[in-house]
């Protein structure tokens, strides 16, 4: 055989191995790549792997570790279709992040987690915080140096209805679970929610949710028995059935000379409470026996009025203001009122935070009786009227600082656990709640995202679909064009 011939043959191979070596580097670099930054396209119609600008600037943000620890196999929520789609976003966190979030898959039958904290001991981890006891299989626990908490996977996704009246998950809400973990755990200090239960307060299980999302921890008192806690940022009375006495009125006026937050939500059935009444009307506040109508929006008896609106710059943080004119923000039956300015004590300012709109809203007196039309008369009272109050004076800390103490007046039935259940996030009076926790908590940020729903062409460019395209489109495409070309170079040799 020609030398020649043989040579040449022999750089073809090496040509060819070198290149298809290269390929394969290639595919092994681009895949890590993937993995390490998330480089994958989110097509879906909602955007499930998206990050807003919040969520993003926030990952950013981090430059300390956090651990998130995934009480299963990974290989369990691979084959899992709804569990892939969180882990595609926790991946994505962990990207956003610049690699401080740091996730791993642990078993949780075999007790142990990598890293150097706890004697790496699930059960370990567990004793050291109250916040893991309810801890089970496929949870996410996020440990940061300060503390721990725990997601339960149920939590993670939106729960509907399908059309034929059953439950059904619709989207995903793992936005607003991992944001208000991370808040939590990093955080150097954590505000408190205290809730007033010794007088048949009504139960505000979504009020409360919302807050803790916000970076809050809640807890109860009897203000008969206990002292408000030292660390009370926010201090509410849902709605009390039963008066004040003397004694707590006194705990609430010492609470709130030292800067305190103080939210009183009165109820549409409430009877006369003439030591609260007297405490409100010292802070320029009082109810009227009103019930209010709106021409131009539907009328919920059980709930007072729709058609309303956030003050526009009441709040800081209030986002949106302008689009709650077409939301529901119930109120029920009383329509609070400020004082005249003589009848209080100076220092105050009184900020409107809710009203109904000016031409369209009505009032009408039920003070001697029930009402006999809800159509509106020439005796009826016109709007606008406002809902809720926010009253504020400069004082002082018990750290001698200058501080706001804040009163916020308004109706129970805004923040209705069964009404705001059956909106969700979707619904503006929740982002009103979250703006009334941020504006009050000297430590967290504002942190409330809606969830995202499912549409039915759900897809993402994932890392396994990524390497399949680059194994076709740069393997083996490449390798068919180069066995092709040596058939060709062959019989043309021989011809």
């Amino acid at each position: 055989m020609n030398p020649d011939k043989i040579r040449k043959s022999g750089y073809s191979i090496l040509i060819t191995i070198i290149f298809l070596v290269l390929l394969v580097l290639l595919n092994v670099f681009t895949s890590m790549l993937t993995e390490r930054f998330f480089l994958k396209v989110d097509i879906t119609d909602t955007g499930l792997y998206t990050l807003s600008d919040n969520a993003a600037e926030f990952l950013g943000g981090i430059n300390e570790t956090v651990d998130i620890i995934v009480l299963s196999e990974e290989s369990t929520w691979r084959a899992n279709t709804r569990f892939e789609i969180i882990l595609n976003i926790l991946k994505n966190y962990s990207a956003s992040s610049g690699g401080n979030l740091q996730i791993q898959f642990v078993n949780p039958d075999l007790n142990s987690f990598v890293g150097s904290k706890y004697n790496n001991s699930l059960s370990d981890l567990k004793e050291a915080y109250t916040e893991l006891e309810d801890m089970g299989r496929n949870d996410i626990i996020f440990l940061s140096s300060r503390r721990a908490t725990l997601v339960q996977t149920f939590n993670l996704f939106a729960q509907g209805q399908d059309n034929f009246g059953r439950s059904s998950i619709t989207g995903v809400r793992a936005d607003q679970e991992f944001i208000s973990a991370l808040i939590y755990v990093l955080n150097e200090q954590i505000a408190r929610l205290v809730f007033i239960d010794n007088h048949f307060e009504t139960p505000m299980d979504y009020f409360k949710m919302v807050f803790e999302r916000s970076g809050y921890i809640s807890s109860t008192i009897n203000l008969a028995l206990e002292d408000i806690p030292e660390d009370t940022i926010v201090l509410v009375s849902a709605a009390p059935k039963y008066d004040f006495l003397s004694e707590e009125i006194l705990k609430l006026e010492q609470y709130l000379a030292l800067g305190g937050n103080l939210i009183i939500l009165y109820d549409t059935q409430l009877t006369s409470l003439p030591l609260l009444d007297g405490f409100l009307s010292q802070w320029g506040i009082a109810t009227e026996d009103k019930l209010i109508f709106d021409e131009d929006y539907t009328f919920i008896p059980q709930f007072g009025v729709i058609g309303t609106h956030v003050v526009a710059g009441a709040l800081p943080s209030t986002i949106n203001a302008e689009l709650l004119t077409t939301n529901v923000i119930p109120v029920g039956i009383f329509n609070a009122r400020p004082l005249r300015e003589e009848s209080i004590r100076g220092g105050f300012n009184i900020y409107p935070l809710v009203q109904t709109f000016n031409t369209s809203s009505y009032a009408k007196d039920i003070s001697s009786g029930s009402i006999t039309t809800q159509e509106r008369e020439s005796i009826d009272e016109s709007g606008p009227f406002v809902l809720a109050y926010n009253v504020r004076y400069i004082t002082r800390n018990a750290g001698g600082d200058q501080a706001y103490a804040n009163l916020i007046y308004t109706g129970v039935a805004m923040f209705d656990d069964a009404f705001l259940s059956m909106f969700g996030e979707s619904f503006y009076n929740s982002y009103f709640i979250s703006d009334l926790a941020t504006d009050m908590n000297p430590f967290g940020d504002r942190v409330f995202f809606p969830a995202k729903e499912f549409s039915d062409d759900t897809m993402l460019v994932s890392a396994a679909g990524a390497r399949a395209v680059l194994l076709i489109l740069v393997i083996l495409v490449p390798i068919l064009i180069i066995t092709t070309g040596i058939v060709i170079w062959r019989k043309r040799r021989h011809k």
